[in-house]
């Protein structure tokens, strides 16, 4: 069972942040896909443009815990705690 993509619904901003915590940097491309690299870990992830409050598909989720596992900037069982604070907004609102 997918626990991360069962759970918890993340949107592009909490992804962005999230991210942004692991020192990605964000570059729109032709107003229909955004890179975010991290220089340090040679670490490239592109997405489709999002609507701000749309959820990331469980595909891209499972692909961006693949590269940063895969390039050393987290290890997949501490994936999911990227998202803890996000989990707590949203169990506050059930």
């Amino acid at each position: 069972m997918d626990t991360l993509n069962t759970m918890l619904k993340i949107n592009f901003p909490q992804l962005k942040q999230a991210l942004d915590k692991l020192g990605f940097e964000e570059t729109w491309v032709k107003e229909s896909y955004v890179k975010f690299n991290n220089p340090q870990a040679y670490a490239i992830i592109v997405l489709s443009s999002y609507e701000i409050d749309k959820e990331i598909k469980p595909a891209y989720m499972r692909m961006i815990e693949k590269v940063l596992e895969e390039k050393g900037i987290i290890r997949r069982d501490k994936f999911e705690s990227l998202f803890n604070d996000f989990r707590s907004d949203q169990s506050s609102l059930m």
